[in-house]
């Protein structure tokens, strides 16, 4: 992979993936992190955030020719700051997306029922099992698309049992919530 990059950039990215990668005081990649700091000196903030685009683009060509996975790319570091990993719904996108972020972009298109659950009794279950984390997300969809209550914000759907409401109040919440993830990794969209 060619690089067309500065070499403060070079520096940064190396220099960051070796402090991460390094195999002991006396490996090659502990002599590469050394030598790298003749030269370069990072400020007191030097982390993933800090660093420019295209140092993080060396980082992940060096990712790339050591066999290195690259966990900053990966959908949990990238909604840390925004979102509760701890979250019920939140983690179902993580498990489900955590090694492939960009899948998120069938939410442009489509809803959580037809990209994720299609089945009833996995709706019914996941309500069920995350009924608190569904609502919130759920009261969050309402508020953002200014919807003064539950029968207002399920409108369109036809409800006819309680059981109804509980698929169409997931499919909504967890809808909201992915693109809401989708706009957090993709903010120039």
């Amino acid at each position: 992979m060619q690089l067309a990059i500065d070499r403060g950039d070079y520096c940064e990215g190396t220099l960051l993936f070796w402090t991460e990668h390094h195999s002991g005081q006396f490996s090659e990649g502990y002599a590469r992190m050394c030598r790298i700091q003749q030269w370069f000196s990072p400020g007191p903030r030097f982390d993933w955030q800090s660093i420019s685009d295209g140092a993080k683009d060396v980082y992940r060509a060096w990712c790339e020719r050591e066999g290195v996975q690259c966990d900053y790319d990966k959908l949990s570091a990238q909604i840390d700051d925004d979102f509760d990993l701890d979250d019920e719904c939140v983690a179902y996108f993580v498990e489900r997306y955590n090694d492939d972020p960009e899948a998120l972009c069938n939410y442009d298109r489509s809803d959580f029922v037809n990209c994720d659950m299609c089945y009833t009794r996995d709706l019914l279950r996941f309500y069920d099992d995350n009924e608190q984390s569904v609502r919130h997300w759920f009261d969050e969809m309402c508020g953002a698309y200014g919807c003064t209550s539950t029968l207002e914000a399920l409108e369109g759907d036809t409800i006819d049992s309680p059981d109804d409401m509980k698929e169409a109040m997931v499919n909504h919440a967890m809808t909201y919530l992915a693109r809401q993830i989708l706009d957090s990794i993709s903010p120039d969209r």
